[in-house]
């Protein structure tokens, strides 16, 4: 397979199973059907993720400058494989405000970097950028994982999780990282 084919589908796999269930989502949710804004605040979403992904891209390229390639896939799958076993030990809080006021996209946007700063799917960029080398393919990725699984979720605000499962969802999300850590550290991804 292409690296870079490989780069990107791998990074908006991982990325969007690891935002299915997460604190963003749900989050995102409560602002799209308390704000009724969603032009907004998908914009002001697509601009905090471009902020903490292109952080966590820097962070990965800075580690590969100093760390074998070698040594850093091997990290990533491990990375992976802790991320599968987390998911399914932490709960996920869906209690927030209701009500808010205020500009929507800036709501957005502040509630992005100050959730993924440091989150799970941070993280995943920043192995994701280490280990494939191609900062731009992975940002890409990245970014339309996220897209992608938070639009619909805005589209869709309260519906979403009426129709599905929030412990289900990351059941099977936490499956998907743990195989993919293991393929990764058997060199099959």
């Amino acid at each position: 397979m292409d690296p870079a084919l490989e780069a990107f589908a791998v990074s908006v796999l991982s990325t969007a199973a690891a935002e299915f269930g997460d604190k963003t989502q749900l989050g995102l949710i409560v602002l799209a059907a308390s704000l009724r804004r969603p032009g907004s605040i998908f914009l002001g979403m697509i601009a905090g993720f471009a902020f903490v992904a292109g952080l966590g891209v820097l962070a990965g390229q800075a580690l590969l400058s100093v760390i074998p390639l070698s040594t850093l896939v091997i990290a990533s799958g491990l990375v992976f494989i802790a991320i599968g076993f987390l998911m399914l030990k932490v709960d996920v809080d869906t209690s927030a405000p209701r009500r808010r006021s205020g500009n929507p996209f800036q709501a957005a946007s502040l509630m992005i970097v100050l959730t993924e700063l440091g989150d799970k799917t941070q993280i995943i960029t920043i192995a994701l950028a280490a280990r494939f080398a191609q900062p731009i393919v992975v940002f890409s990725g990245v970014l339309i994982a996220f897209a992608v699984v938070d639009g619909l979720s805005i589209a869709l605000a309260g519906r979403l999780g009426e129709r599905l499962p929030t412990d289900k969802v990351k059941k099977a999300s936490a499956i998907i990282f743990i195989v993919l850590g293991i393929l990764t550290l058997l060199g099959l991804a």
